[in-house]
């Protein structure tokens, strides 16, 4: 019985090294035959969890990699552009794992999530006539980046980031988005974004302030006045077009039913 390593070399040069135990038994003949055979490829230890200084790391490049896609844009040309763009996909997001659950910020309709390849590259560069709504998320002459980290989860082989991400484009306009994103090690070490949840702070409506109350009431009386104005000087017709415009610009018919009691209505 025999227990070792056979290193095998193809005709292309490529190595392949696998762990090998085999028994012999001599035959009465005399011939060594094979009686038992275990042939594996040697053990490679799990990679190690995933810490924070990689999850940094890996924000980061996702920041650099959008403004080099941005600049590569501006520098060199759409052609340029998506190739880098597939270059970032293809090493930092997993699709080649798994569908990536990838929500987008500026996506609508039934293409919302992008969870294949073809559709996050046409959400980062754009003509893709599949999917004509996208203009190009990557292409927007961003330069500069920063991460804003609420929490990071730390689980084994996986992270899970959520917080905001703050773009700035070569004109100073400031873009901040809500960003969750969840990255997962693959057997080489590196982290591949397998969840991406990417939107717009919420805003809430302003509160209604007396001025603007007082300012709608005046607004009402004056066109009351002006429908009947106008219905003097120059007839029906135009008086209905004008209380049409009044309806269509202050009622919120077009939101929904309106609570409206005349003054001089009956039954």
């Amino acid at each position: 019985t025999t227990t070792g390593n056979v290193i095998i070399t193809d005709k292309n040069g490529n190595v392949t090294k696998v762990d090998k135990t085999w028994t012999f038994f001599k035959d009465s003949k005399g011939t060594m035959r094979i009686m038992a055979h275990h042939s594996s490829l040697p053990y490679v230890p799990a990679v190690g969890g995933v810490t924070k200084e990689e999850v940094l790391a890996a924000q980061n490049g996702w920041g650099q990699a959008l403004v080099n896609i941005a600049t590569t844009y501006d520098e060199k040309g759409f052609d340029a552009a998506k190739a880098e763009a597939e270059a970032v996909l293809d090493g930092g997001y997993g699709y080649q794992i798994a569908p990536v659950l990838f929500k987008p910020t500026l996506t609508t309709g039934d293409q919302v999530f992008r969870t294949t390849r073809e559709g996050a590259l046409s959400y980062f560069v754009g003509r893709n006539p599949k999917y004509p709504n996208d203009g190009g998320f990557a292409l927007k002459g961003w330069r500069s980046w920063k991460i804003e980290n609420a929490a990071i989860f730390l689980n084994g082989d996986t992270a899970t980031t959520t917080g905001n991400v703050i773009l700035t484009d070569k004109n100073g306009n400031v873009t901040k988005v809500d960003k969750t994103w969840t990255f997962l090690k693959d057997e080489k070490g590196n982290l591949r974004i397998m969840a991406h949840h990417s939107s717009l702070p919420y805003a809430p409506p302003a509160a209604i302030t007396n001025e603007e109350v007082l300012a709608a009431q005046q607004g009402w009386g004056t066109a009351l006045v002006k429908i009947a104005t106008i219905f003097d000087q120059k007839g029906f017709d135009a008086a209905k077009a004008e209380a049409e415009a009044v309806i269509d610009g202050a009622y919120g018919y077009g939101i929904a039913p309106v609570l409206f009691k005349p003054t001089l209505t009956t039954g």
